[in-house]
């Protein structure tokens, strides 16, 4: 074991020779390690073919992290399996999602990163109740210690290892229509119609694997979509951006462009008998790229190509972990054990037929019995198995994107992931379900993947799977109006889930639900920028904000940017909930109309706020300012904002820095943006204000006018207008 010091706070112990995944954007053959046999926080024990690390935890232990996974915002208690898995149904009890981002944090004492692209196991106080037991199934592996007591230094300083968080473009802060499936071009232009026909916003309609022709990836279905290149700029031009499906599984058809040019180049998976691999997915039997290999990469992204010359800047990877639904001998020998039982009465056998035909999808087996080529040599899929979903994406973002749209700004979700993937794309938190439990499970989930980094991200609001009720769907929309990503996505054979699919009375609640969060988007993308530039999670647990120990134990609750703290009602007929308001005074805006702002002070303490079904619990901080635009629109980029409306609770002084781009480009990284700062103080019973403009001259912001809402401590309010 050998060590070297890195940053600020940080310590990086080498076990064995790792594999390097390219998590990091530390310059590894530059470090000069030194030979050390302790590691400080970590009892060691090296095995044969495991290391387990243990850690003494002490009854007021609180431990935050690993992104992506079940459980509550503090994972003692549980027990965790980062092995990307695809499992639809997220029970309390799963141990594995579709990522792996092994960062954790034990609160107030230390942080840490194991760098390892197989399987760990997080059991932390579920085996034994006082210990942390990491297993990491190899002697190959780099565990980073970030020394520092404080949360957000820890975060910080992990962010600085593995890179600055990716930043979408303005469009991807607006609404998301989503459904496996709108299978025809005909059906996503009846949904774009209709959002434009209600004056509902939306930005962007997802393409679901029906696009495809026989679900072949890279083609179109030219029955479904006759001449496609004109319906994405007909879709286009009336202000959405469509989003395609692209799974990795190529369909083994001999005729088919990306099957024999796989073929032909040796870019597929092998087996071990060195022929490639097959697996079935929705194509039926199919090839899987080796992402791992930098040549199959170049060829993928290449083929987005087609798309980028539509004006397509928004890609879904999806099934990427990989997902297999079963390879053809292990299908062929549970068909030989059911023709066995054919002429026997069956009753305990029952279960078996059952269960085995669930458990033929994503067999461990599978992974172990199919090879990547890698710069470093070749290995099985099980030893890099986290870094398939990783390495699509760079496929995807630096041999695609970066080659043919490279100063254009891209949405891009991936299902599958590992640490370090945060800088290049982003994730949704995968097949969900409505279920009001999953609500609580999304807020956890955000707070987790930012710290991890993601910080653009969110669920399938109203859940993927099962059908949603209308008072579901409404708190869920009001959940997501603070979730960077706002994507609504339902199943295929659920309830359908779009705005006016209930009844009138709930369509005008969602129609008033989404121009909020349009509303709100000068402030979200600003804080978002904020966020990114000071490397700090855009979606926080209080706590990170307060110091009382009531903060510490809530997880229903969270800060969105600085100023906002969100307070979801996230219980079936609830008419409010209870709140903690930590500290400070806060301004309460029971939200229903972006125009109609029902407002109340309240002191620090705990409260019952009621807000019924058409109402949004909105709690701003003393002494700090929001931003909306009040100006109807249905999409981000119809028009320039003029005009600012700023509130704020004011009892000092309160300032907001508005950040303004073109939303489109990265030529913010070469200062073409505005910053305008505005401040308030309370003076006696007066206010004054001031406006600092920090314009670049090859950027000049649209905003002529801001008026300001203003409230004292008591309530009071003070309007003010100033022209620019």
């Amino acid at each position: 074991m050998k060590k070297v010091e890195l940053l600020n706070f940080t310590t990086l112990y080498r076990f064995g020779k790792p594999f390097e995944t390219e998590a990091t954007v530390i310059e590894k053959n530059l470090l000069v390690f030194n030979k050390t046999s302790t590691i400080e926080f970590f009892e060691i024990n090296v095995l044969s073919d495991k290391t387990i690390l243990t850690f003494k935890l002490e009854d007021k232990d609180r431990v935050y992290g690993l992104g992506q996974t079940l459980g509550g915002l503090n994972k003692r208690g549980k027990r965790y399996k980062l092995y990307a898995t695809d499992d639809p149904l997220h029970t309390p009890e799963k141990e594995s999602l579709y990522g792996s981002h092994p960062f954790l944090i034990v609160s107030e004492k230390f942080g840490f990163f194991i760098d390892y692209p197989s399987e760990i196991i997080f059991d932390i106080g579920y085996t034994k109740f006082s210990k942390m037991i990491i297993t990491v199934h190899s002697k190959d592996f780099d565990l980073y210690i970030f020394n520092s007591k404080n949360n957000l230094e820890i975060i910080q300083e992990y962010l600085k290892l593995t890179g600055t968080p990716y930043i979408p473009p303005k469009w991807a802060f607006g609404y998301q229509q989503c459904r496996w499936s709108y299978p025809d071009a005909k059906t996503i232009k009846e949904i774009s119609e209709n959002f434009r026909k209600k004056e509902i916003p939306c930005d962007a309609i997802y393409m679901d694997i029906d696009y495809m022709k026989d679900y072949k990836v890279f083609t179109v279905d030219e029955d479904k979509f006759p001449d496609f290149k004109t319906f994405v700029s007909e879709i286009h031009a009336n202000g959405f951006h469509l989003i395609p499906i692209l799974d990795p599984g190529v369909k083994i058809e001999k005729g088919y462009e990306i099957y024999d040019e796989g073929v032909k180049n040796n870019y597929f998976c092998k087996d071990k008998k060195g022929e490639n691999f097959v697996a079935t997915v929705w194509p039926g039997y199919t090839h899987f790229p080796d992402f791992l290999n930098p040549e199959v990469r170049k060829w993928w992204g290449e083929k987005y190509k087609r798309f980028f010359e539509m004006g397509i800047t928004g890609f879904w990877n999806d099934m990427n972990e990989p997902s297999i639904f079963f390879v053809p001998d292990n299908l062929n020998e549970y068909f030989e054990k059911i023709e066995k039982l054919k002429e026997k009465e069956i009753g305990l056998e029952f279960f078996m037929i059952k269960d085995e035909a669930v458990n033929l999808s994503n067999k461990r087996e599978y992974y172990e019995s199919f090879y990547h080529e890698t710069p470093y040599g070749k290995y099985t899929n099980d030893e890099l198995h986290n870094l398939y979903g990783y390495y699509m994406t760079k496929a995807t973002v630096e041999d695609g994107f970066n080659k043919y749209i490279s100063n254009k700004r891209y949405l891009l979700l991936s299902r599958s992931s590992y640490s370090g993937h945060h800088r290049i794309a982003t994730i949704w938190m995968g097949d969900n379900m409505s279920w009001w439990e999953h609500m609580i499970v999304n807020i956890q989930m955000l707070m987790s993947l930012n710290m991890a980094g993601f910080f653009y991200t969110g669920a399938d609001i109203g859940g993927f799977g099962a059908n949603a009720s209308p008072e579901l769907i409404i708190r869920w929309m009001q959940l997501g109006v603070f979730s960077p990503l706002y994507r609504n996505h339902s199943a295929i054979g659920t309830r359908q889930q779009e705005p006016w699919a209930f009844d009138n009375y709930i369509e005008e609640i969602m129609k008033n639900t989404i121009k909020l969060r349009y509303a709100l988007i000068p402030y979200l993308y600003s804080e978002f920028f904020s966020s990114v530039e000071k490397l700090k999670p855009f979606i926080s647990p209080i706590f990170f904000h307060f110091d009382d120990e009531t903060s510490k134990n809530i997880e229903d609750q969270f800060m969105v940017g600085d100023s906002i703290m969100a307070a979801p009602i996230i219980k079936p007929n609830a008419r409010g909930r209870f709140v903690h308001l930590p500290e400070v005074k806060w301004l309460y805006w029971k939200a229903s109309k972006v125009e109609d702002r029902e407002i109340k002070v309240y002191d620090s303490g705990d409260y019952f706020v009621e807000s019924n079904l058409n109402e949004i619990p909105i709690f701003i901080k003393e002494n700090t300012l929001i931003a909306l635009n009040e100006e109807n629109i249905n999409y981000v980029n119809e028009k320039n904002i003029k005009e600012l409306t700023i509130i704020g609770l004011v009892t000092d002084k309160a300032e907001f820095e508005y950040f303004e781009d073109d939303g489109d480009t990265y030529n913010y990284k070469d200062g073409k943006y505005t910053k305008i700062k505005i401040k308030v103080v309370k003076n006696n019973n007066d206010y004054e204000f001031e406006i600092k403009k920090d314009e670049n001259e090859d950027f000049i912001s649209s905003i002529e006018k801001i008026k300001f809402e203003i409230y004292d401590e008591k309530g009071s309010k003070i309007n003010k207008i100033i022209e620019l």
